[in-house]
């Protein structure tokens, strides 16, 4: 068995890249392990917070477990335990989720969803495994030093991202704005917006110290593959070929239909989309001043995000 992790910050592409790879040949695919949607990712933020920071060599149980078995197969555990945490997490109203996490805290059901969460499990039926991550930016090395995935990391044009983070409300929780905050001065002595800045530009300081972790990540691994999801909405089938083969996967018939078929409009949370409009819709979405905001917070980052108009 085989595994790839593919890791980028949201909305920068890595579902609909993780999909179309996941019909690869024997390939099974594997959506956020430690995302929002899934109990004992749920239990794991409670301890480590929504983006874990940890590096390589440093003890983490619960998110060991998360990891072993996802970059297995990713298959749900199925005890009884494990099925009533996913009845009564599924239940449990989102922003009751969202306060549990940015408190530290979990309270009622999500207490009971604490306990009983279980990891998911290896699929012996895998021979190759797909794994879509936009949470694991500050923890990818810890991740690859542990498990040895083959590791794909995704970019999109980041006025595209923060369009998408703009109109969805994204960054919202303060403990995570504190764990950018920290990040950021210990890595690059840099401050994030001052008092009664835009909320566009806590935004983009976020999208700026994810990004900067995985580009300052992927030039000390040069096994990694990087792509960009708007090289691939060029010449679509053709590039997930190459990419595909840079990965050990086989290109074959179902990922070429799979792609074809998502060739189409969607809508935010959907895979479907007009490759040929990706690149730049952005100038759709976002007004000058916007622009001007974006461009001028992520300037302040060791690397160059943006150039040209």
């Amino acid at each position: 068995m085989s595994a790839v992790l593919i890791a980028g910050v949201p909305r920068s592409g890595t579902t609909w890249i993780g999909r179309t790879l996941g019909h690869t040949a024997r390939a099974t695919y594997v959506n956020e392990p430690d995302g929002f949607r899934d109990p004992f990712a749920f239990r794991t933020m409670l301890t480590h917070g929504e983006n874990p920071v940890l590096d390589p060599g440093e003890h983490a149980p619960d998110l060991e477990r998360l990891w072993a078995g996802a970059l297995a197969g990713g298959r749900a555990a199925g005890t009884p335990r494990d099925r009533l945490a996913r009845m009564l997490y599924e239940r449990t109203p989102l922003d009751e989720r969202r306060a549990a996490r940015a408190q530290n805290h979990a309270r009622g059901r999500l207490r009971i969803v604490k306990h009983l969460a279980a990891p998911r499990v290896a699929d012996a039926g895998a021979a190759h495994v797909i794994v879509k991550s936009v949470q694991c930016a500050l923890e990818l090395e810890w991740i690859a030093d542990r498990f040895r995935p083959r590791v794909l990391v995704v970019e999109r044009n980041p006025f595209n991202v923060l369009a998408s983070w703009a109109e969805l409300d994204y960054v919202r929780s303060p403990r995570e704005l504190s764990v950018m905050t920290t990040y950021a001065r210990e890595h690059w002595d840099l401050e994030p917006p001052g008092p009664g800045a835009s909320h566009l530009a806590i935004q983009a300081f976020s999208f700026g110290v994810q990004t900067s972790a995985l580009r300052d990540a992927v030039a000390r691994n040069s096994e990694w593959v990087q792509t960009q999801h708007e090289v691939l909405c060029v010449d679509s089938a053709a590039r997930f070929r190459t990419l595909a083969g840079e990965l050990g996967l086989e290109w074959g018939e179902a990922a070429e239909r799979f792609l074809d078929e998502s060739d189409q409009d969607g809508t935010p949370y959907r895979t479907l989309r007009r490759t040929e409009e990706q690149p730049d819709r952005w100038r759709e979405r976002l007004d000058p001043e916007q622009i001007a905001t974006i461009r001028e917070t992520l300037a302040g980052f060791p690397h160059a995000f943006v150039t040209g108009s």
